[in-house]
């Protein structure tokens, strides 16, 4: 474990944080260009490399996962992150379509955020998405709780630590997205070692943030995570794992950890968010449902434990 060359990364990355923060958004669209640009150009090189190490034959069915988990996905998150952040710019805040914000019978605001685009509609008919807003949100103070980070006038830059996931290839580097212009800060982003044969694919595609010192990469064991996790110049922690993972990250490992956790008594006190896996319930509500439209329903659910072997957080288990 080569710590001083971590050392050396963080110094980086905090002597660039506020500048980054502080970004007016037409640099930042510009990183996004080239981030877009640069996906396509390692896409075909990144999914041989991911049907190599997983033993999957070029053109199979199971081929084409690679691309959607992974190149395709995302560019489209990219290229939508860039639309929002053009709105912020012109608007102040990222334009709903008309109709898409609604009142639930408890008051509680909901935004319908997808279908986003007759896209959308054309290729995942009658699927939406919803966001539900906390209690106290109206419609009328709604853009009050969108784009926090871009009314700041000033805003203070941080380090981000991004604990890659091992299963999907785009989660990481979308995480680091996320960090960086979603909440304004630069990211050192350490690849899960399951797929770290990703990292000179994502390294090109974030060329430019890497140049101009917005992020950096990490690889390694769990060694190299415990020690990034508890260095002084990380700010804060994102993690897809386990909860274990998590556990360890957050309280140690081992049964001092878990006594640790059960006082509540964390020795990293960081802030972190986490994805870990996902115990989400299918609901099946009553019908009437044709066949045809409880076997369209059917192969969904079975989808998501087929995708991927069903390793995706987004997969519904229950």
């Amino acid at each position: 474990m080569d710590t001083a060359a971590m050392d050396r990364d963080l110094e980086t990355l905090r002597a660039g944080r506020h500048a980054w923060a502080r970004l007016p958004i037409p640099e930042k669209l510009r990183y996004l260009d080239a981030l877009a640009q640069r996906t396509e150009n390692v896409a075909e090189r990144q999914v041989r490399a991911a049907l190599a190490a997983k033993g999957i034959a070029p053109g199979s069915p199971a081929a084409a996962e690679e691309w959607l988990g992974g190149p395709v996905v995302q560019a489209r998150v990219v290229r939508q992150l860039r639309q929002s952040l053009h709105d912020v710019l012109h608007h102040g805040v990222p334009q709903l379509p008309p109709g898409s914000v609604r009142q639930r019978a408890n008051g509680r605001v909901a935004v319908q955020v997808f279908p986003a685009s007759l896209t959308d509609r054309a290729t995942l008919p009658g699927f939406s998405a919803e966001v539900w807003m906390q209690g106290g949100v109206t419609p009328h103070t709604l853009a009050d709780h969108m784009a926090g980070f871009y009314k700041q006038p000033e805003p203070d830059g941080a380090v981000s630590l991004v604990l890659g996931a091992g299963n999907v290839a785009s989660i990481g580097p979308l995480d680091a997205v996320d960090a960086l212009f979603v909440h304004g800060r630069v990211v050192l982003l350490k690849f899960n070692p399951v797929n770290a044969y990703l990292g000179p694919f994502v390294e090109e595609a974030f060329a430019d943030l890497i140049h101009d010192g917005y992020v950096r990469t990490a690889y390694g064991g769990a060694d190299v995570g415990a020690y990034l996790c508890g260095h002084p110049a990380v700010d804060t922690v994102h993690v897809t794992g386990s909860d274990k993972t998590h556990d360890a990250i957050v309280f140690g490992p081992g049964p001092e950890g878990a006594k640790r956790k059960r006082e509540n008594q964390p020795i990293n006190t960081k802030p972190i968010t986490s994805e870990l896996g996902n115990v989400s319930p299918v609901v099946v509500v009553p019908g009437p449902f044709t066949a045809a439209e409880l076997r369209f329903h059917a192969e969904n659910v079975a989808t998501q434990m087929t995708n991927n072997a069903g390793f995706n957080c987004n997969a519904a288990k229950v």
